[in-house]
């Protein structure tokens, strides 16, 4: 029986405390070839990008990201003699965000052994789980000392070693130390918690806890970090949804103000149509159920999936498919974190196609149609958006 990845051995877990602990993934060697399959076959998976990001010799590279995504490896091909071919550099560190949207085996190990728990445990993060991984080897985190607003999960895959440094802000405050110099390792270690990671290795470190990492050896490691927003910026993401939506072609717009003039007066101009019939709490109301929906469709991940490349085979439900708003005019349906807009008026046939996709026995033969009908353009876009695999 594997360990659980958000407790590992620990029967609860403090989100005040950091932990270290041996042996958490077991299998660690699978995760790092599936995270090497991704990276080899991005383009075969879909044309969208990673979202990555690239230092070399600590200084970030923004033009190197599209080289991670556009430049694979080649057949015999390790990871690291990869990297140092499109970096040209000895040291090197390179991020990809979203990982488990590229392959349906991380995203279903996390949900299960993560997400779902953290859920039961302290609910759903309002932006989502992100599943990301560093590879790379770098004297020292390419940003320095830093601490981050979420909770830090990092499991260690190896084949290199990995060191940690975590300072508890109870016994003290490293902030003034590394003010003017993040990379003031002289006066702050002596006051840090030393780690040193060994592949299948777990390491906690709660959310505003000061941390730098350091891999002295090339050496890969998954990361999961739930996500929140705080509740003035959810209300303000909300808002400017609302304001923005259909305004593709909006033009800029000079008010001119006199001095007699009421700012009443211009809310028809400034306002969206859906915005002057809505009060706070409705927009709010309509918000967080769109988010919650979007979530849920997405196994509660950061990142939504990348649009697949549909291809002549045989397809089975994986999730991500949950019926959102039905206006009057138009039903939402959510499906792995994008959307797809449904006249209302086919609201029963969408049910039936919901229970008919989700059925144990449902399996879809696509081939090249040069007239589909609804059914077959519907499911091509559950193709898409990586509903059905």
């Amino acid at each position: 029986m594997r360990n659980n990845m958000l407790r590992g051995k620990f029967e609860n877990i403090n989100l005040k405390k950091y932990y270290h602990q041996t042996d958490i993934i077991q299998d660690y060697k699978n995760i790092l070839q599936d995270i090497e399959d991704i990276i080899r076959n991005r383009q075969v998976i879909s044309d969208a990008p990673f979202v990555s990001r690239v230092f070399i010799n600590g200084g970030t590279r923004d033009d190197f990201g599209f080289r991670i995504s556009n430049t694979p490896p080649t057949e015999n091909e390790a990871l690291v003699n990869w990297l140092e071919r499109i970096t040209q550099a000895e040291s090197f560190c390179a991020v990809i965000n979203g990982v488990n949207g590229w392959s349906e085996e991380i995203s279903s190990r996390i949900l299960d052994d993560f997400t779902e728990e953290w859920i039961n445990n302290f609910g759903i993060p309002s932006q989502g789980v992100d599943v990301y991984t560093f590879m790379g080897r770098y004297n020292i985190t390419p940003f320095g000392i830093h601490k981050d607003r979420e909770h830090t999960f990092l499991y260690h895959l190896g084949p290199g070693i990995k060191k940690a440094w975590v300072w508890d802000p109870e016994i003290i405050d490293v902030a003034p130390l590394i003010r003017s110099d993040s990379f003031n390792l002289k006066d702050t270690l002596s006051y840090a918690y030393p780690i040193i990671l060994q592949p299948g290795d777990a390491l906690f470190i709660p959310q505003d806890w000061y941390h730098v990492l350091e891999n002295p050896e090339f050496s890969v490691t998954l990361g999961i970090a739930p996500y929140e927003k705080r509740k003035s910026e959810l209300l303000l993401s909300f808002i400017k949804t609302l304001m923005t939506e259909n305004t593709g072609n909006e033009q800029d717009l000079s008010v001119h103000i006199s001095n007699d003039s009421h700012p009443e007066n211009y809310a028809d101009i400034i306002l969206a149509d859906k915005f002057k019939n809505g009060t706070l709490y409705t927009i709010a109301e309509n918000g967080m159920s769109n988010l919650i929906n979007n979530l849920k469709s997405n196994m509660f991940f950061k990142y939504n999936s990348p649009p697949r490349k549909p291809e002549p085979k045989n397809y089975r439900y994986f999730g991500g498919f949950v019926i959102g708003e039905n206006d009057g005019e138009k039903i939402t349906v959510h499906c792995r974190g994008g959307s797809l807009k449904i006249k209302s008026d086919i609201h029963s046939q969408l049910l039936k196609l919901e229970a008919l996709i989700k059925s144990p026995d449902f399996l879809y033969s696509r081939k090249e149609c040069e007239r589909p009908d609804f059914i077959h353009s519907f499911f091509e876009h559950l193709i898409k958006f990586g509903v059905l695999v």
